[in-house]
């Protein structure tokens, strides 16, 4: 066996203190693939990639509690409950993006003191929780995912906080993640002929959202923070908070300033978050993060069902043939194709999408829980950008699923490209 083993573990963090990446503390890989990844989540983000990184049959060995029981001298048998290793072979695994929690279901298959081999245990895995991953071949897809994992260049790439009179939603968008993080909610008088009253209360609002913008949004971090709404309460927000950074001497506040963006929003609920990343002046402001890499391709794709129908292919079958010719120029495949149950189904996604990066094409993975990846769905969750017209593509249905020993992938969502993708939120 040849094992790689990482540095000793020291947490890295930024100079506000937040984790950038999860941690790699231990890894080994056989020459036929097989191998064991040790590795430790450190923010939200990271439990998402590891979410994608576990398929059922892996094994996972973590700390848990469980409730033994132990025999006395006299013969009686007490309950008590012990934090002990168990490693499980998974079989089921249930993401919880409020909670941020992973729970990996399956049978003990390490010999422990305490639980039978054999006997069903369900390991919590949580931010800090140290884990040993174990598959009999690490393809293409999940060493692209560990690697993206470890990578300690991520980071939490635009802020968004939506505001109207009273009401503030804050967002976080990542690399694969639109996670709701704060909100303020704050009762406004109506305003009478005197506007006392009413001007306290935006006041004690603004720095409600002031103390938000500093305890949830990591400016070490961010490339952009953008202030959005329906009216002009953004504007005034951003004019009052620059004062008041201004007044108080928050530097850290104000080496940032060029990062925040006023821009326009029909609401301040979170399908306005798709809107805001169409907006030409957020767009500037983001231009090098990936959220806008998948936005231009998405827009790329549209284009050339508008121009040139024949250079666009959308559905698993339909881009499977593509593929096989070598037309590929531009992949787009949602993270939620390579978890399917399908062994074989998932083998054949995970193919499409090595053939078309070794022909040198371009393959972007997109986030089923991001703003993109959840348009992405409206197409079946895979689309392309072709280097040249492949017109008898139109003869194979866009909801054709891959074939399995004879039969199709079952799929009962049916895009059509008449579709409003509006409504993917």
């Amino acid at each position: 066996l040849k094992r790689d083993v990482a540095p000793s573990y020291q947490p890295s963090t930024s100079s506000a203190g937040h984790f950038v990446s999860m941690k790699l503390l231990n890894k080994g890989f056989d020459k036929d693939g097989g191998g064991t990844a040790t590795l430790m989540c450190e923010e939200s983000e990271d439990l998402w990639h590891l979410y994608n990184m576990v398929a059922k049959g892996d094994t996972v060995k973590a700390s848990t509690v469980r409730k033994v029981q132990k025999e006395g001298s006299t013969g009686s048998v007490q309950t008590e409950t012990k934090k002990i290793q168990l490693t499980v072979d998974v079989k089921a695994i249930e993401y919880d993006s409020a909670g941020d929690c992973i729970r990996f279901s399956g049978r003990n298959c390490e010999e422990s003191q305490w639980v039978k081999l054999g006997a069903h245990h369900t390991l919590d895995i949580e931010l800090h929780t140290r884990i040993t991953i174990g598959k009999e071949c690490w393809d293409f897809m999940h060493l692209e995912a560990l690697d993206q994992a470890t990578d300690v260049h991520k980071s939490s790439e635009v802020a968004v906080v939506l505001l109207e009179a009273g009401t503030a939603n804050f967002h976080l968008l990542t690399t694969v993640l639109a996670k709701d993080v704060h909100r303020v909610c704050v009762a406004l008088p109506r305003k009478r002929v005197t506007t006392t009253g009413y001007d306290k209360a935006i006041v004690r609002f603004y720095e409600q959202v002031y103390s938000g913008i500093r305890d949830h949004v990591n400016l070490d971090l961010v490339k952009c923070v953008v202030l959005a709404g329906p009216g002009f309460v953004k504007d005034d927000f951003l004019t009052w908070m620059m004062n008041r950074a201004t007044q108080t001497g928050d530097s850290q506040i104000l080496q940032k300033k060029s990062a925040f963006v006023a821009a326009h929003a029909s609401c301040v609920h979170r399908q306005a978050l798709k809107e805001l990343l169409a907006d030409e002046q957020v767009q500037k402001s983001i231009a090098n993060t990936k959220a806008m890499e998948h936005l231009k391709a998405l827009e790329g794709f549209y284009q050339m069902v508008k121009n040139e129908p024949d250079r666009v292919c959308y559905g698993p079958k339909q881009v499977k043939e593509a593929v096989e010719k070598g037309a590929v120029s531009v992949l787009m495949v949602a993270d939620s194709l390579f978890r399917n149950a399908n062994v074989s189904t998932r083998r054949q996604y995970v193919g499409m999408a090595e053939t078309t990066r070794e022909s040198g094409a371009t393959v972007h993975i997109f986030s089923s829980q991001h703003v993109s990846g959840q348009q992405l769905a409206q197409l079946s969750g895979i689309a392309g950008i072709l280097r040249f017209p492949l017109p008898e593509l139109d003869d194979i249905a866009s909801d054709a699923g891959l074939t399995d020993g004879g039969g199709e992938e079952k799929d009962d969502y049916k895009p059509s490209m008449e579709e409003d993708t509006d409504a993917f939120m």
